[in-house]
């Protein structure tokens, strides 16, 4: 579909707005005359890629009709990969999940068993909810680790064995013919987070995922910032001073100690140890533990399992403390599968925090837990590509062919 460069830019601001607007709003978002706002609507309108929702509020005229990114023209799919677990989602246009599955997963298999994996669970949703393949328009995928974001390669991580510059687009472009985009999952997480009406209004906030590992996603005046190569917001390996060997190589990492595998590394040795009846019941059941488990513990009030988020929170806090008093953002919010735990691990990560900044750098923070859990990253693989199919339409050339 070719598509005036103008109307392209028109179609960027519907969707960037993320509300329906006001051919006046449009005027204003645009920079554009009403009349040439009016032409490049209908042109949009047309083309089924805007629709007319409802009726604004009349400020003294007749009411306007407000227009929206018709999400019915399509489907985007997203992939929120972890190095222990996957989310897949279908969503629409206006990157609203429609569907979703889970499903464990060891990412240390290698590239071609995970996306093999990944693809049953696409087709399956596909199959179950009568959705054409050619109604998909874009594959947005969060992987947990670097990812040259330029060309969607992943980058080298000891725990993803194989990965390093796998040529993920290319797995996908076998089975759609549509773009694709490969992210680091803290940025996919982070761009999820925004489209909640209240985050999209700050400009500077620091996305924290704490997984297995631990990472930053940081949205700095309105843009993510991912840094001079592209790796921006390695948390998780930041010095915090202890002896224990991270996977990296390196001793004092707080990945190391606060991170999902430390944490379950250190509930088993309590349980082992017979400190704790409820993780050495399951021990006994299991043989292994996991995350679920500990969090079952500091549900249960388990008085040596609580001290241990306790003590990792602090020590997140802490980190996440001296990134504030550098960055000064107006949020923090905290997600990943460790963040299920819940209070416990959110109030102490909050002491950490102000203990370890100052009162002026935290004087209007918010500190919060993710407002989308789980079904962030899905949602954010979503948001990306669909904005970078718009953004890449109007660099293209000055007609803006648009791949809808």
């Amino acid at each position: 579909m070719n598509l005036p460069r103008g109307t392209m830019r028109v179609l960027q601001a519907i969707w960037r707005s993320k509300k329906p607007n006001s051919k006046a709003e449009l005027v204003k978002l645009t920079g554009f005359s009403l009349a040439t706002v009016t032409e490049h609507v209908e042109t949009l309108i047309r083309s089924n890629l805007v629709k007319e929702v409802e009726m604004g509020h009349s400020t003294g005229g007749r009411r306007p009709r407000l227009l929206s990114f018709n999400n019915e023209s399509g489907y985007i799919i997203g992939i929120d990969l972890e190095s222990t677990h996957v989310q897949v989602g279908i969503a629409d246009l206006n990157c609203d999940i429609v569907v979703s599955k889970s499903s464990e997963i060891d990412v240390g298999k290698g590239p071609l068993t995970v996306l093999e994996h990944i693809k049953e669970m696409v087709f399956s949703l596909l199959d179950e909810h009568k959705i054409e393949i050619s109604l998909i328009k874009g594959i947005g995928m969060g992987v947990p680790g670097p990812v040259e974001y330029s060309t969607g390669l992943p980058g080298s991580l000891p725990i993803m064995p194989g990965w390093d510059r796998y040529p993920i687009r290319q797995f996908w472009n076998e089975y759609f013919n549509c773009p694709c985009y490969v992210d680091n999952n803290v940025f996919t997480r982070v761009l999820g987070e925004r489209t909640v009406e209240a985050v999209s209004k700050i400009d500077n906030l620091i996305y924290l995922k704490i997984g297995n590992g631990i990472g930053a996603g940081i949205i700095c005046n309105g843009q993510i910032y991912r840094g001079s190569i592209e790796c921006a917001g390695d948390v998780g390996h930041i010095n915090v001073g202890h002896d224990v060997l991270c996977y990296c190589g390196n001793r004092g990492c707080l990945e190391a100690i606060a991170g999902g595998r430390a944490i379950v590394r250190r509930a088993e040795e309590i349980g082992k140890n017979g400190h704790s009846k409820i993780l050495s019941k399951l021990l006994a059941t299991n043989r292994k533990l996991k995350l679920e488990d500990v969090n079952r513990a500091v549900r249960e009030s388990d008085p040596l399992v609580v001290e241990l988020i306790r003590e990792c929170g602090l020590e997140i806090g802490k980190v996440i403390g001296g990134l504030i008093n550098f960055f000064n953002p107006s949020l923090v919010c905290i997600g990943g599968k460790v963040s299920e735990v819940g209070d416990v691990l959110l109030a102490s990560i909050r002491q950490g925090i102000y203990s370890h900044s100052s009162p002026l750098s935290t004087r209007n923070l918010v500190i919060q837990q993710s407002l989308l859990g789980e079904k962030v990253g899905i949602i954010g693989a979503a948001v990306l590509t669909v904005d970078k199919i718009i953004e890449n339409s109007l660099q293209k050339n000055e007609e803006g062919v648009f791949s809808f």
